[in-house]
């Protein structure tokens, strides 16, 4: 039992090596295998640990803890685990009549599987350095797949972007490591809470967090994110929006944790809060498919630190839970928009029309997406931001904001909906294996909206159902807020004002998204010490 985290990780990793180093098309199956064995390992972990009640750390080599490579997994991690395995087994029938033939693109896709495990179980600064910057190579490699000069530019620019993001996390751990004389996040935790108010573990946090904040799309250092999902395969945006921009949230939590600072609690709200609304007005003047989705991932993304800036209750959780469901709904937003712009061969939103038409099947599929994402009753966008709500209903302006961002994202995906009707005759592409993927997550969509009470269970080992998520208050809110919305889209958005064009072709330098980086490190610095 011990040596199963070791296994979940190399596994994918051995497997992509062999079916590179063979190159031949039969052995390219081992994927699906690879993908059995680790679900297995991952079940039988969870029963043999008794859900989690205590967490299991493992450490490696009969070094001392201090200066050992650890493994650490709880209900958190564990949970993270599921989640990455199963996104990579509908990713992978998603893309398989494309790919089971492309030995290189499934060596990258099971590898960077495998780094990603490492970067959820990693219980040491360093080897999540070491799992991050793996993860970023593997993905921008995914992200130019497509090698045209559009993909190569916005892969190189996630690449410099996120590896200057880095830079600042191993000054943040030279820091840390100078004042506990350790990488061990455990050790670093017990160490800190005895320090009191220091300095250097304040700066040491500030820096970490800053790269965690590039890596997760946080206002204001989030410039890269639309330029990847735009120029990335469909497969790889459903994989980079659902799980890897996650990597960074998780990386989030886990230093919070480990720091406890609370000084810096309200200003994550505050980023939260523009974030998603940033991300919201970008996509709504946005004509593009796969650039809505992308902004929208941005403005999610604010929505979870909403959730996520109290560490504590409700909100906390809600956040939490808001990373497993925006991981289901948005992923099926992508594969759905895949599936359409490879039919209609455009990705505007202007002159793709008759989709329910010409594709009833996927057009159902994506509008339970889109009624996930933009928080109907009795799907599972709802639950998370229900909760998260709940834990802010003693703050009537937070409670407003993140009204605002609902109708904002409701507006947003009314226009986006203008493609399900009109009349467009196209040439179908029957793809059995997208259709078994996006049918997985839109029925996970459906229970998650409905049965979320044993999977909060496993997650926080607490009982939610003093939260009531679905009442004729939530119906009516929805219906009011779908309301408002369209009539915003008609007398706004519609029109196509010029400040909605200007937002649309705003073009952020990459200098310039430096200079945004090092002014999010100051603020934190200055908001830290006074």
């Amino acid at each position: 039992m011990n040596l199963i985290p070791i296994y979940i990780i190399f596994i994918p990793i051995i497997t992509a090596m062999f079916v590179y180093v063979v190159n031949k098309k039969v052995f390219n199956y081992l994927v699906f295998l690879a993908q059995g064995v680790i679900t297995f390992l991952s079940i039988r972990y969870y029963m043999l640990c008794d859900g989690f009640i205590e967490k299991q750390i493992l450490v490696l080599g009969g070094w001392e803890k201090t200066i050992s490579i650890s493994l650490r997994n709880d209900r958190l991690s564990i949970s993270f685990i599921f989640l990455t395995i199963l996104m990579w087994w509908l990713i992978l029938v998603y893309c398989w009549e494309k790919r089971k033939s492309d030995f290189k693109f499934l060596f990258f896709l099971l590898f960077l599987e495998g780094a990603f495990l490492g970067l959820i179980q990693t219980n040491d600064m360093f080897n999540m350095f070491i799992f991050i910057e793996i993860t970023t190579i593997l993905s921008t490699i995914l992200i130019i797949y497509k090698k045209d000069g559009y993909s190569v530019r916005a892969g190189l620019y996630y690449l410099l972007f996120n590896s200057i993001g880095m830079v600042f996390f191993l000054l943040g751990l030279i820091f840390i490591y100078t004042v506990t004389g350790s990488l061990n996040l455990d050790i670093i935790s017990e160490k800190i809470s005895l320090m009191g108010e220091n300095s250097v573990v304040n700066l040491s946090y500030i820096l970490i967090i800053a790269a965690v904040g590039v890596k997760s799309a946080f206002f204001p250092v989030y410039n890269w994110l639309p330029k990847a999902h735009g120029a990335a395969p469909a497969s790889i945006s459903a994989l980079l929006s659902g799980l890897l921009v996650k990597g960074g949230v998780y990386a989030f939590i886990r230093f919070n944790q480990v720091f406890n600072i609370d000084s810096l609690k309200e200003i994550f709200f505050i980023i939260g809060c523009i974030t998603a609304i940033s991300g919201v007005l970008f996509a709504l003047s946005q004509k593009d498919i796969k650039q809505i989705l992308a902004f929208h991932t941005i403005s999610q993304i604010g929505i979870i630190l909403m959730g996520l800036s109290s560490m504590t209750g409700k909100s906390y959780v809600g956040g939490v839970m808001h990373i497993f469901n925006h991981a289901i709904f948005k992923s099926l937003l992508f594969m759905g928009a895949g599936y359409i712009i490879n039919v209609y061969g455009t990705r505007k939103i202007t002159e793709i029309r008759g989709v329910f038409k010409n594709m009833p099947f996927i057009s159902c599929l994506m509008i339970i997406g889109m009624l996930s994402i933009t928080g109907a009753p009795l799907f599972n966008g709802l639950v998370s931001k229900t909760i998260i709500k709940y834990g802010l209903k003693d703050n009537g302006i937070k409670t407003i904001i993140l009204y605002i961002i609902n109708l904002g994202t409701g507006t947003s995906f009314i226009k986006m909906s203008q493609m399900f009707f009109g009349s467009f005759k196209v040439q179908k592409i029957k793809s059995y294996n997208t259709g078994i993927a996006m049918v997985t997550l839109a029925i996970i969509c459906i229970i998650l909206g409905n049965f979320y009470l044993p999977f909060t269970n496993i997650l926080f080992g607490d009982d939610f159902s003093t939260v009531k998520v679905v009442s004729i208050s939530s119906l009516l809110n929805y219906i009011i807020s779908i309301g408002l919305g369209y009539l915003i889209y008609k007398w706004i958005i519609e029109k196509d004002y010029k400040i909605i064009k200007r937002l649309r072709h705003l073009n952020i330098s990459f200098e310039t998204t430096n200079f945004m980086l090092i002014s999010f490190i100051f603020i934190m610095i200055i908001w830290s010490y006074f």
